[in-house]
Order: structure tokens, then sequence, then C-alpha cells
């Protein structure tokens, strides 16, 4: 598993819990081998979730964890409209040239009720202490980052040209956190040592803001 996804897990971890049904039908797009939809799996196991990507080797991943796959671009889901409570849109936006396109669908596949989780970096984009501007940026670019990220007010024109709402934000993967994870990345912690130090990690969130 990639580190930024275990972080990520156990960033959403509660919320995800406390917004999914066991019956709830959920949309993983772009989330490569569906991670976090495994997890989640085992937690809910009637969940109805599929993993939408357009990498057929991470599709490939998601089937061997008994996942339900979609070979699709987020652009052009093959869904009917109004038929899922919840889109998953985890670090995937800015990734995204077509990011109001791509908004517009996760709108029309949502039931009424139906809600989006969205992760997405700031506007300054994933920034590492210690690290030059130009490494940062090179970085960034090396993940696929079409965009640094988004202001919270960016994220809301988006959603109310497209007839949504945000209900809640927050944030994670402060100064601290991200110092955490390099350290993690670059100094070969099995993934058990990981799992633990990020679960810390995470808990501490909360009352250190400093560089969110």
């Amino acid at each position: 598993m990639r580190p930024g996804t275990l972080l990520r897990w156990y960033a959403l971890k509660g919320i995800l819990r406390y917004e999914i049904r066991d019956t709830s039908v959920i949309l993983d797009i772009g989330s490569y081998d569906g991670e976090i939809s495994y997890r989640l799996k085992n937690i809910f196991p009637n969940l109805k979730i599929t993993v939408v990507d357009i990498d057929k080797s991470g599709l490939k991943l998601a089937r061997e964890k008994g996942l339900n796959t979609l070979y699709a671009s987020a652009l052009r889901l093959p869904i009917k409209n109004n038929q899922v409570d919840i889109v998953l849109c985890l670090d995937l936006i800015e990734h995204v040239k077509e990011d109001s396109r791509l908004v517009k669908e996760i709108s029309r596949v949502l039931k009424k009720d139906g809600k989006v989780i969205l992760t997405t970096p700031v506007q300054d984009g994933v920034s590492f202490p210690f690290l030059s501007k130009q490494k940062i940026e090179t970085i960034n670019k090396s993940w696929g980052h079409v965009r640094k990220g988004y202001s919270l007010k960016e994220i809301e024109e988006l959603f109310k040209n497209n007839n949504l709402m945000i209900i809640k934000t927050s944030e994670y993967f402060n100064f601290f956190s991200r110092f955490v994870y390099r350290f993690s990345f670059l100094s070969g912690i099995p993934l058990k040592g990981k799992s633990l130090l990020y679960r810390i990690v995470i808990r501490l969130e909360p009352y250190i803001k400093w560089g969110a």
C-alpha cells in the first residue's frame, strides 16, 4: 500500500464510518487499487462499492481484493442519474484538467440526498519540510498533478456551479505530519510501523494546526 493512501485512510476513517451505512451504494473514483474501498468493505460487508479508474493495472489489484471494478473515465461515467449514495473522490481532482466536468458527473450520478467526500491539496500544493520550492514542484508534477491544489473558495464555486453544496470541511497533513510522512517514506520503515506512526500522527492533527 502506498504511504499516502495509508495516511489518508487514518485521516478519513472516522468520517467515513459516520457517513456510510452497510447498504450504501458507493462509487470510488480514481482510487487505483481500491485500498480504501477494501478497508471499508471489511467494516461494512454489504456495501455496494465500485472502484472506477482508467488504470487497468490498478483495477486488476482491486479485483484481486474482491472489489467490483469499472474501467471508465470519471468524466464519462457509464452510470444512470441519481444512483449513488456516496462518491469518494480522494486526491483525484488535482489530476484532472476538466475539473468542472468531473464535479458535474459526480453531481449527476448522486442521489438527491447523496454526498461526495473529496480530498485535495490546498492551493499551494503538497509541500515538505526542508525541501526547496523547485524540488517540491517537481514532486507534485511527478504525481501527475495538473494544478497545485485548491482554495476552499474555488471548491465552493465548483460545487455551486454543479448543484452541490459543502456541508463540512476539515484539514489534515500539517507540517508535522508531512515531516513524519517524509521520514517514514525515506527510512524504509515496515508497513506495520508506518501504520502505527500514522495513527499517532492523525490523533495529534487536531491539536497541531500549523502548516495544515
